[in-house]
């Protein structure tokens, strides 16, 4: 079977609310965990006395491990079962958190977010298969949106929350918290999550897989939207590990300020995905993500534009990052569930590549940001601006290759 056959042998399982809500509840534990500790990276820098870029290790480390698990999640959730993948790496990242909420040291901090990374490698990448069994048609990038609306209800206010613990409990409060959302989320997947994974007599194996995930990526369409979603996810995550610190160093602002500004992100994401899940027919679902990545580029360059010239307040950031975020609400679904759509009866491989794309992208950027000067949000915005135009570009040329004779259809 190769990679560019079409799926014929319907999912025996039938989309229902408590399916979606468990999968939200799967997908959400890595937002969490990364979003609920951005608020208390200055407070983790402040007690172990470390550095800006040895302090993002926190994030990074997480996201590089993200991305390391994710080329394995996919494929062996495609030979072994959906169930069996998602309950190990909810348990995994339960290991991790707790291993966190007592590290004495940055180093073993850092070692525990690789550990909880690899645990939501499997839970986020499966989610997305499941939904990719679920759904075979256009209807899969408004199965993507609806999910997100449901993670966003935790999520939004993950900043705030975070912040609030940390000034008053101290950083390792998250943590706890994290352990306790991946135990309820566990036992709630062990009792009511059902098999989605279509069983078949020629099951793929590992060489298999292996050689599918390699046929993928060679189809530059799939290679496109693989740098897209890396660089959507890039351009986000970047900013809000770096604003913290500048608002801390710059302006002297606590950390539940900074969650209360992200917390307005969170919205304009949200509304961009409601957007999408009220959207039926694929030509809809294709301009209304078209228009969002050039309001993308034209929120970010206009955050750029106004730091440059002096506006140096978080009122000045914020607020262009407002309708960026509904931007990429608008465009993410439509960018993952292309991808997935040219491999349907791989959608865990897809999956995770898909996974990989936006993990990597976000470690390189969120690490490398962290070697920018934090006094200013000049450098931090600049390079926002520069990522939003790299999307641009890579969205006109996707667009123009999935229109191409043969490309898969709604």
């Amino acid at each position: 079977m190769t990679a560019s056959q079409t799926a014929d042998t319907p999912s025996p399982v039938s989309p229902t609310r408590t399916l979606m809500l468990l999968l939200a509840g799967c997908s959400v534990v890595g937002p969490i965990s990364t979003l609920v500790l951005m608020p208390a990276l200055p407070a983790i820098r402040a007690e172990f006395g470390a550095s800006t870029a040895a302090t993002q290790a926190v994030i990074s480390a997480f996201l590089f491990a993200f991305a390391a698990g994710i080329p394995f999640t996919g494929p062996l959730s495609d030979r072994y079962g959906r169930r069996p993948v998602l309950l190990i790496g909810l348990s995994t990242f339960f290991a991790g958190s707790l291993l966190a909420a007592y590290a004495p040291t940055l180093e073993v901090l850092v070692f525990a977010r690789a550990i909880q990374a690899l645990g939501c490698s499997a839970s986020a990448t499966v989610s997305r298969a499941v939904l990719g069994d679920v759904y075979r048609d256009w209807r899969l990038a408004q199965a993507l949106a609806n999910l997100t609306l449901f993670m966003m209800m935790g999520t939004s206010i993950s900043p705030y929350l975070g912040g609030w613990m940390t000034e008053r409990f101290g950083w390792h409060a998250p943590f706890l918290v994290l352990m306790a959302i991946s135990s309820i989320t566990g036992i709630a997947c062990w009792r009511l999550l059902p098999e989605t994974r279509v069983v078949k007599s020629n099951a793929a194996s590992a060489r298999q897989l292996f050689d599918t995930s390699l046929a993928v990526l060679r189809k530059p369409v799939f290679v496109g939207c693989m740098i897209d979603a890396g660089v959507i996810y890039a351009l986000y995550l970047g900013f809000i590990s770096v604003a913290p610190y500048i608002m801390s160093e710059m302006l002297g602002k606590p950390a539940t300020e900074f969650g209360i500004y992200v917390l307005f992100l969170s919205v304009g994401y949200f509304l961009g995905n409601f957007v999408v899940s009220r959207i039926q027919g694929h030509a809809q679902l294709e301009r209304v993500a078209r228009f969002g990545t050039y309001l993308q580029a034209a929120s970010a360059c206009t955050a750029a534009a106004f730091v440059w010239s002096g506006h140096t307040d978080p009122l000045y950031w914020f607020v262009p990052m407002l309708p960026l975020a509904f931007a990429q609400g608008l465009t993410l679904p439509h960018v993952t569930a292309s991808a997935v759509r040219l491999v349907p009866n791989f959608a865990g491989v897809a999956s995770s590549l898909i996974g990989l794309a936006q993990q990597a992208a976000a470690a390189i950027a969120v690490q490398g940001m962290g070697f920018l000067p934090t006094d200013s949000p000049i450098p931090v915005l600049t390079v926002c601006a520069i990522l939003s135009l790299i999307s641009l570009c890579v969205m006109i040329a996707v667009d123009r290759a999935l229109h191409q004779p043969g490309m898969p259809s709604a």
